[in-house]
């Protein structure tokens, strides 16, 4: 038996879709306690996920006669019934060599529902990101303040440290003392140019931070990217989607990339809804083309001018969205990591 770490579950997506497939449903289970004569009701709730039976009474008795879906096996379940009646493609059993620029592959994905395929992932969290720009600055002058305090202690620095106190405390005639401090000041401003020229980090202009910031919370607010790669020869192909982060398994954001990491080590299968296949050519689907005529009615053209500013700023989504050739869009229900048993792993009791 195959064991499961899900690291993202949409249970409302997968509640959605179980439901069609296989008549399951939603109830709310009611118990009633009464104590005494004073109809004091007290009312608990659970929210179960179950299969109605088929067949049997249609009397209330047998009504309550259900069978309780434990969530992981709800989730396997759900993978079973969408590749047994049709509705998921998954990558791993597609031909082999295929990767997502073949051309009945991308067919096979635009008449599937949902796709499956397993990889090495990458993670984007750009609220994390926008939170690291903005503590970036302190975080650089920390690490530069201990650098600098490291390179004070090398035996090259204190040596000359050890010069320009010894020339400060030169004695004797002007003279002397003048050329001893014009010496100290050399050596001083060469220790600060030795500071100042190797920094550790160099620090990043804030309009680029401030830039940064204002444009994640334009177009990219609470967005966090999944990437999978499925085929190891083929980096620049992936399946991408937006993952809520209220799904995660592990919901503390710091939490979770201390755990995984940005960029886990493990290989992650997802499974999700396929929202968009790009076609290699350029969009066809001309949205406002019915606007392309002359002598446009009053409405017409306040329609025009307000669908227009939609269309106007596409490209600067498109450049946040990233969803282009040979790329394909989905929306995650599952991500998790499947182990089976190891062999050399298990002990026999004696």
């Amino acid at each position: 038996m195959n064991l499961f770490d899900y690291l993202y579950v949409d249970l409302e997506k997968v509640i959605s879709l179980y439901s069609q497939l296989t008549g399951g449903v939603i109830e709310l289970r009611e118990t009633q306690s009464e104590r005494g004569s004073t109809l004091d009701n007290k009312r608990n709730y659970d929210f179960k996920v179950f299969k109605h039976d088929a067949g049997g009474t249609t009397q209330e008795q047998e009504q309550n006669k259900t069978t309780i879906k434990p969530y992981h096996s709800l989730l396997q379940e759900l993978e079973s019934e969408l590749s047994s009646s049709g509705y998921l493609l998954d990558l791993a059993n597609f031909e082999e060599g295929k990767t997502l620029k073949d051309l009945r592959l991308r067919e096979a994905l635009k008449n599937a529902l949902c796709v499956k395929c397993s990889g090495r992932i990458v993670i984007e969290d750009y609220e994390r990101l926008k939170k690291i720009g903005q503590d970036f600055p302190e975080i650089v002058k920390l690490i530069n303040r201990s650098h600098a305090d490291s390179l004070k202690e090398t035996p090259r620095y204190q040596n000359v440290e050890q010069q320009i106190r010894d020339l400060e405390n030169t004695t004797g005639d002007r003279n002397a003392k003048a050329k001893a401090k014009k010496k100290a000041k050399e050596l001083r401003s060469g220790l600060d140019e030795l500071l100042n020229s190797s920094a550790a980090v160099e620090m990043v202009p804030q309009w680029i931070l401030d830039g940064m910031g204002t444009w994640i919370d334009a177009f990219l607010p609470k967005i966090t990217n999944i990437r999978v790669y499925p085929f190891k020869e083929a980096n620049d192909e992936h399946i991408f989607g937006h993952l809520d982060a209220n799904n995660f398994t592990v919901t503390d954001p710091t939490a979770f990339h201390f755990t995984y990491g940005s960029f886990p080590t493990e290989e992650f299968t997802m499974l999700g809804v396929i929202t968009s296949v790009p076609p290699m050519e350029e969009e066809s689907f001309l949205p406002l083309q019915e606007f392309e005529k002359e002598d446009l009615k009053d409405y017409e053209a306040v329609e025009n001018a307000f669908r227009g500013m939609f269309r106007g700023f596409d490209g600067m989504e498109a450049m946040v969205r990233t969803c282009r050739y040979p790329r394909v869009l989905v929306h995650p229900i599952l991500v998790y990591r499947q182990t089976s048993p190891n062999k050399a792993l298990q002990r026999t009791s004696h």
